[in-house]
């Protein structure tokens, strides 16, 4: 019950699949992991031998039950355990930089601050899910920096509006990560370790051990990480991380299945790239900053019979960091632009407990196969922030709470056995600001089935503002307890083709979404302090594509990427000159894809080519504010190459920016040097 492209070729890490549609479901989401794991580890199994071309898997980030990719109208990407292991990621942000419409923003240069976007949205347009908890800020803020992530089955990207499923902070899209479910069987044990370099700096290790096993009532699954970056730059980031992650499965009888999960991330490094750039400013050696992040969740699900299902389910997400700086006697008449120089101290504790109920009720499925899934449920959620300031700007303590409450159902139906249609709504109400609905409706039509598939998807979005946005009071910023949520409203329609037994698939999708009601911080009338409004509207339209051909059993070829076009539409309280209207917005390449080829040397011997493009694009010359400067495009060359001496054993070596191109990610910022790796795996 998915609309999944991937009629993948294990591809290794260009993950090259499609479409699969809207967002899935929290409680199921665990539940369905089984049978997609069987899929993956039937297609590893072929792997050994040939580039194996997969079936579409079943997702489970796309509606509020397991659905199969092709009965879905809206655009999912999925990176299978095979493409993990394939080309083992370091950290998360590297398994979403190849997908289609997905853009990763090192803002910092690599190793400092990383954002993901989708579909030319803001970054705080992105939900992003651990096991079905979301773990974004109250605004909708998420740091992906040193988040390194072991013992995951796979990872899903929902794109366009999924606030009808998630809620708020999915305008854009959804990211999910999966722990994988243990198989019954004796224990299994698998062990990574990698280390590397750059032709300047850039050491690192990273090592991860796991375990999996259980009987047919009990299984688990268990995994660990530490990693070590010391990054590009003359001066160390010094990135340690470190994970933790366990998921238990207790299967007492047929009508009942009992789920938890828990993960834990630790990231600590230093920050020594100030913001205005990396060449024009010194190098800051006293910033730092940390987080420990804790989501775990615990789910119940009882069905007592084939039609009917309940689910009840606890999570709990902990987010703690620390920002700190010293001041460093820069003279200011050196720099003729702001440079942060200032000692300072800040700390933030996010608490986020939450309780869901789902039921779903399954209507029999007609002599030909058609039939209806109705899901309802309802949720509360409570979020904690405490925030604590000292240092030049002076000492103080803020708190801030807020309940919010939703129900929500989507019924998708297989209207004839060529039709599949979903249609789903959401009523969330976060304390202090007015109940949003958001609907949405997607339908896939195959008038060849398994060679050609028609996709349309609308729907509405929003995100609700930070704590910190309406609530916040100090000498520099005013609070605003009537600020509004942000809004947006897409639509979207795509083609799937399959032909030649699978071996090609193509997937396009034309999207177009409007966002309104941007938050932007302008002037107070009447005072020295600032004050954030509903004041912006802006638009993304682009097209994504995503292709695989398989000419021969062991070689394989495709593509991913997206065009993107961005437009300010309104730009009260910006700065015209940095947001002229009718000009797109910054930080979004107007276009990147990657190009992969895979070749089967022999048996055991695989080599990997992955050419990665970014467009020219639009920044701002001081990250936040400055001249408007166009980066030049530029292109990167990656080679990995594997090999298996046996069963359960590889060994791999990996080149980055095999060419040693020089670019720039940012203004003033240098992409990676060439940079290479070898590692080892190993599994019983």
């Amino acid at each position: 019950m998915r609309r999944m492209g991937c009629g993948c070729l294990n591809h290794g890490g260009t993950r090259i699949l499609g479409p699969v549609g809207p967002v899935g479901a929290v409680a199921l989401a665990l539940l369905s992991s089984a049978e997609v794991g069987a899929q993956v580890r039937d297609s590893a199994q072929v792997a050994d031998t040939v580039v194996a071309v997969r079936l579409p898997p079943v997702v489970v980030t796309v509606s509020r039950t397991p659905v199969r990719a092709d009965r879905v109208g809206s655009a999912v990407a999925v990176v299978a355990a095979e493409d993990l292991r394939t080309e083992p990621p370091r950290y998360a942000f590297e398994s979403l930089r190849d997908l289609p419409g997905s853009y990763v923003d090192e803002g910092a240069g690599p190793g400092g601050p990383t954002i993901v976007r989708i579909r030319g949205g803001e970054e705080v347009h992105t939900q992003i899910l651990l096991d079905g908890i979301q773990v974004n800020q109250t605004g909708g803020f998420f740091d992906m920096q040193g988040l390194a992530l072991s013992n995951l089955e796979r990872v899903e990207v929902a794109r366009g509006p999924q606030s009808a499923a998630w809620g708020s902070s999915a305008m854009s899209g959804v990211v999910q990560f999966i722990t994988p479910r243990g198989r019954p069987g004796p224990a299994r044990f698998r062990l990574r370790a990698e280390g590397g370099g750059a032709s300047e700096f850039g050491g690192s290790f990273r090592t991860e051990v796991g375990a999996s096993g259980g009987t047919e009532t009990l299984q688990y699954s268990a995994g660990a990480g530490v990693g070590l970056n010391r990054g590009v730059f003359e001066l160390p980031h010094d990135t340690w991380t470190g994970d933790a992650s366990l998921r238990v499965d207790y299967l007492p009888s047929l009508e009942w299945e009992v789920s938890t999960t828990l993960r834990y991330l630790r990231y600590q490094g230093r920050l020594p790239v100030r913001d205005p750039g990396a060449t024009r400013v010194p190098l800051d050696p006293n910033a730092r900053n940390e987080r420990d992040r804790l989501a775990t969740s615990l789910q119940a699900r009882y069905s007592p019979s084939a039609r009917w299902s309940h689910q009840l389910r606890a999570d709990l997400y902990r987010d703690d960091f620390l920002f700190q700086d010293e001041f460093d006697a820069l003279d200011p008449a050196d720099y003729p632009f702001f440079v942060f120089d200032a000692d300072l101290d800040f700390t933030e504790r996010l608490l986020r407990p939450r309780l869901e109920y789902q039921g779903s009720v399954r209507a029999a499925a007609g002599e030909d196969e058609t039939g209806a899934v109705l899901t309802f449920g309802s949720l509360w959620e409570y979020s904690d922030v405490d925030q604590s300031l000292s240092g030049a700007f002076g000492d103080s303590e803020l708190a801030f709470d807020r309940q919010s409450g939703a129900a929500f159902a989507e019924v998708l139906w297989d209207v004839v056995p060529r039709w599949s249609t979903m249609v789903g709504v959401r009523v969330e109400k976060f304390e202090g600001i007015p109940a949003e609905v958001t609907p949405r409706l997607n339908t896939v039509i195959r008038p060849a089935p398994g060679l050609v598939d028609l996709r349309v998807a609308w729907g509405l979005a929003y995100k609700v503002p930070s704590l910190s946005q309406q609530y916040q009071e100090n000498d520099f910023i005013a609070p605003n307890p009537e600020l509004e949520p942000e809004r947006s409203r897409s639509w979207e329609v795509g083609l799937d083709l399959t032909p030649m037994d699978r071996r090609l698939r193509v997937e396009l999708t034309y999207f177009d979404q409007r966002f309104e009601d941007l938050i932007r911080t302008v002037a107070l009338e009447g005072s020295n302090r600032n004050i954030n409004r509903n004041l912006g509207r802006s638009r993304a339209r682009g097209v994504e594509w995503s292709a695989t051909l398989q000419t021969h059993p062991r070689f394989a070829v495709g593509s991913s990427g997206a065009w993107v076009d961005t437009e300010i539409l309104e730009n009260s309280g910006l700065n015209p000159e940095e947001y002229p209207l009718g000009e797109a917005l910054p930080f979004r390449p107007n276009m990147n894809g990657s190009l992969f080829i895979e070749f089967l040397a022999s048996r055991g011997l695989r080599t990997f080519l992955r050419g990665s493009y970014v467009g020219p694009q639009t920044v701002l010359s001081e990250r936040f504010s400055g001249d408007r400067v166009e980066l030049d495009p530029h292109f990167v060359l990656d080679a990995t190459v594997r090999f298996e001496p046996r069963a359960g054993v590889s060994f791999y070596a990996r080149v980055e920016n095999l060419l040693a191109r020089d670019y720039l990610v940012a203004f003033d910022r240098p992409g990676i040097p060439v940079r290479a790796s070898v590692g080892v795996q190993w599994e019983n």
